[in-house]
């Protein structure tokens, strides 16, 4: 039997989540995928807290997150296309990112671009992390979608339900959604925002 590793069982994890949804992935899940007694795993990942925290680590250094200095727009591209990547690749485990913080040199390093292209851009520190937080959010929320997507669910509101009458503009929309096109308009629009929120800080600035 191969050695126990940590990353042994991280990948098995992964593998788990993906395949059955990240609920299914428990201590006890994990040593029946590698055959192995539960107490087996304690050294290595002693609580399912730490199994979601190396999780988002594994994903995080697979993301490819942007990792040289570049202009903030640049960095906001490159951070949501990363985020995209990996609910693509990993739809299950990819809802690790939503219960434990973020952690790891990968993820502290696209982070610290992040700032340092803000504060080049003329933020100051309170609105370089707003930001970088907004651009996380909105990431995190396209990865959502497109991670559900890439399980083959459809998240839809039933507007044949809904009379005609009371909801117009409802009944009056597509019946298919173009999900790739309103990914790319998200992304732009906070773009735009940010862009608008710092000539507004430049003017304060000039004043």
């Amino acid at each position: 039997m191969p050695r126990l590793s940590r990353d042994k069982i991280l990948a098995t994890a992964i593998a788990v989540a993906d395949r059955d949804g990240f609920d299914a992935v428990t201590l006890r899940r994990i040593a029946a995928e590698l055959d192995v007694h539960v107490t087996s795993l304690y050294n290595h990942v002693p609580t399912r807290e730490a199994i979601t925290d190396g999780i988002t680590e594994r994903l995080i250094e697979e993301a490819k997150l942007p990792s040289t200095p570049v202009a903030w727009e640049t960095w906001v591209r490159g951070f949501v296309a990363s985020i995209e990547t990996i609910a693509a690749t990993h739809p299950g485990a990819f809802a690790a990112l939503y219960r434990r913080p973020v952690q790891g040199v990968h993820a502290a390093t696209s982070f610290e671009l992040g700032l340092a292209a803000f504060h080049a851009a003329g933020f100051d520190g309170d609105d370089a992390y707003r930001a970088l937080k907004a651009t996380a959010l909105t990431a995190l929320s396209i990865g959502l979608e497109r991670a559900v997507l890439s399980q083959g669910e459809l998240l839809e509101t039933d507007v044949a339900r809904l009379p005609v009458e009371d909801f117009p503009h409802l009944h009056a929309l597509p019946t298919t959604d173009d999900t790739e096109a309103t990914w790319a308009f998200a992304q732009e629009t906070l773009i735009a925002g940010l862009r608008t929120q710092l000539r507004r800080h430049k003017r304060q600035l000039g004043r």
